[in-house]
């Protein structure tokens, strides 16, 4: 966000990603070095134009070196400096005088390392920016374009042009992580279009990359791991445009504990940290992020080889009796749809299985597929055709590894000529025949050994059709701006629910009251039983100071409880400034919910809807928006609770009016858009009613920064 991440040109991103000339800065005789791999690859993807660099060797394998940078041509594309940490900023300084578009930088410590790296790092940075030198690194693995041939890397890499087959550029902070899902890629046969490790982003970042690889014709998917973003609204648009190309994202976001140790005002603070307010934000942009390694290669292939995923969810086909009911609870568990058959497939089936097979999705053919091998092959191809029907998991016993061959041969061409999403698994760790994995993926069918994997990444093409189509969605329009807010840090409850009721919310009926006469005079206009609540900017908590009272039934009651309250907040806060007592009518029993907004720093206001009251503490379950989704979309969102069954009638209690309740968290929403000095709002308990009842802010914290104002 600060200048440190300003980007370089996208000429210079362009001309390092896709360079036509390359100069090894560092290379030697040792094929082992660094500099001698970062030969040895672009050797072996065909570069033509390679020049080399060293201080110590006249030539390095019969060619030719430079002995310094400043002895190069003028424009080369790209620089590998294979150097020390020391020489690198010398270096950069050269590749600006040559004007070289591009530079990637292996050596590590840096930033990383401490105060003097990240000096070094901030000079490298400065210099770069100011050449317009693309930079990658420092602390990277390189990079490789598989769709030109080549490869900036010392890593061992080889030419594997997409060719036509499904590709996914991966692009990833961790070389590591990087370098496992293009091995990954390798092993399950599909291809990789671009792989880039950004290391530590001194000059260029994930967003650069992705700018180029968004609208490149032989991406169809692109992989992300990051653990920080550092430029989120770029990362929110670049992601939106990947969306309508029809690309999938998939990001892998380490940071999910980290939540929990977020400090706020409220509750709306802690229970959006960093890591949810992202996953927020970028689910509304239809990307999809996921938690494990795991889950990123297995998505990743899905998602690179079924690219636009059907509404529907699979079709299951297996002969284990036993695995029917476990699917069914882990699809369940993952929000995965397992659709009916239609009637012509039962019938289709029932024509075809033994008498005791029932003809139902999860489907087992039972142990006589053993004994009528084509029975795999005729079922997978009756639920493959089901229009009700979004893909195929065929789930096999092991067997021998001859049978477990011959299960795969009978509906490998089933399966391949399917249009729709598909998978094979082999239950178990038995072994099985060398060549059936290898001929799967030639067939362009997954293959895993265990179903819940595959179960899985059916749930996260699911949820990513359904992203998709939320995302489409127009947001809400912008409000026109508000008129600043007065005062710094948190308003007191009064002023706060003025700024609420001008949004649109409802309020109790209730005034400030400066004595006990006065509260008195209030209820008695609003009508008994009232509430009475200390008011001060200083008790933003006001239960931990006895600072409120309820249900209070008459006169008598309420002045006692005013004497009383005045004396506790007296003696526990005597520095607090008190504007009065607020006096509000009591509210109808409802359900309790809470709601909030909060402006991150980076990624702008999110909104946040849970069970509220005391709840809140306990079960932390909220859903996040961003704050200009529309009603109908948060309404969706509120589907998602944990909470829900309360929200459609628990017990005899009549289903809450969830529209009115998306109404008053995007009425939220409008108001910090209208008003960027508002940091956070938080309305707890807000009460939700029945229908045709908009629900009623029985409380409200809201934090002013005036200096965003």
């Amino acid at each position: 966000m600060g200048s440190e991440f300003k980007p370089v040109s996208r000429e210079a991103v362009g001309r390092l990603l896709r360079p036509r000339s390359v100069a090894v800065v560092g290379v030697s005789d040792a094929a082992d070095s660094i500099g001698g791999r970062s030969l040895a690859n672009l050797d072996a993807f065909g570069v033509r134009e390679v020049h080399l660099v060293s201080r110590t060797n006249a030539s390095v394998q019969g060619r030719a070196c430079a002995a310094s940078i400043d002895d190069l041509p003028d424009g080369i594309d790209a620089a590998v400096i294979a150097l020390p940490q020391k020489a690198v900023v010398e270096a950069l300084e050269a590749c600006a005088r040559k004007k070289i578009g591009g530079a990637v930088v292996y050596a590590a410590g840096f930033a990383e390392a401490g105060e003097e790296g990240a000096r070094a790092q901030a000079r490298m940075a400065a210099i770069a920016r100011e050449a317009d030198i693309a930079v990658l690194g420092p602390n990277t693995l390189g990079l490789t374009n598989y769709v030109d041939g080549v490869a900036l890397a010392f890593g061992p890499n080889g030419p594997a042009k997409p060719g036509g087959r499904p590709a996914i550029a991966v692009l990833a902070q961790s070389g590591a992580m990087m370098g496992s899902l293009r091995l990954s890629a390798a092993a399950r046969r599909y291809a990789v279009s671009y792989a880039v490790a950004t290391g530590n982003e001194a000059v260029t970042g994930i967003e650069d990359y992705m700018a180029h690889v968004v609208d490149d014709p032989h991406t169809r998917a692109i992989a992300v791991f990051a653990e920080q973003l550092r430029r989120p609204l770029e990362f929110l648009k670049l992601a939106g445009q990947a969306r309508r190309n029809g690309k999938p994202v998939i990001l892998l976001h380490p940071g999910r504990s980290d939540a929990a140790q977020a400090s706020a005002a409220s509750h709306t603070g802690a229970l959006s940290g960093d890591y949810l307010t992202m996953r927020a934000m970028v689910a509304a942009e239809g990307v999809i992020a996921v938690e494990t390694l795991e889950e990123f290669l297995d998505t990743a292939e899905f998602l690179t080889r079924f690219p636009n995923p059907p509404l529907h969810g699979p079709a299951i086909i297996t002969d284990s009796g036993a695995l029917r009911g476990l699917s069914l609870d882990f699809a369940e568990s993952h929000g995965l749809s397992i659709p009916a058959l239609t009637a012509g497939t039962e019938a289709r089936l029932k024509a075809r299985l033994p008498a005791f097979a029932e003809a139902i999705n999860p489907l087992d053919i039972t142990a006589q597929g053993l004994k009528d091998m084509p029975l795999y092959a005729e079922a997978t191809a009756a639920l493959a055709e089901d229009e009700a029907t979004g893909g195929v998991l065929v789930a096999a016993m092991p067997g021998s590894p001859q049978i477990g061959m011959a299960k795969a041969d009978a509906v490998i061409p089933v399966l391949s000529a399917s249009p729709k999403p598909k998978a094979y698994v082999v239950l178990g760790d038995a072994p099985v025949d060398p060549a059936l994995p290898e001929r799967l993926r030639v067939a362009g069918v997954p293959y895993f050994r265990a179903p819940e994997r595959a179960l899985r990444a059916f749930a996260h093409m699911g949820e990513y059709a359904r992203l998709q189509r939320a995302a489409a969605e127009p947001r809400s329009p912008e409000p026109p701006a508000g008129s600043p807010i007065a005062g710094q840090g948190i308003l007191v409850e009064h002023r706060g629910k003025a700024l609420l009721r001008g949004a649109g919310l409802r309020t109790p009926h209730g005034r400030l009251a400066g004595s006990a006469d006065e509260a008195a005079a209030i209820a008695d206009g609003i009508g008994w039983p009232v509430v009475l609540k200390v008011q001060s900017a200083q008790l933003p908590h006001k239960t931990e100071v006895g600072g409120v009272a309820v249900n209070l039934t008459d006169e008598a009651a309420l002045r006692a409880a005013y004497e009383a309250m005045a004396a506790r907040v007296a003696e526990a806060r005597p520095d607090a400034v008190i504007d009065g007592y607020l006096v509000e009518g009591m509210a109808p029993r409802g359900l309790e919910l809470v709601v909030g907004g909060r402006r991150d720093p980076h990624w702008g206001p999110v909104l946040m809807v849970g069970l509220g009251g005391v709840w809140i503490e306990a079960l932390k379950d909220v859903r996040l928006t961003p704050a200009d989704m529309p009603v109908a979309l948060i309404e969706a969102e509120i589907d998602q609770l944990r909470a829900r069954v309360l929200l459609d009638g628990y017990r005899g209690a009549p289903p809450i009016d969830k529209k009115a309740l998306a109404q008053a968290v995007a009425s939220i929403g409008d108001l910090m858009r209208a008003h960027p000095e508002i940091a956070e709002i938080e309305v707890n308990p807000l009460v939700a009613y029945g229908a045709g009842e908009a629900p009623l802010a029985l409380d409200a914290l809201i934090v002013v920064d005036g200096s965003a104002a």
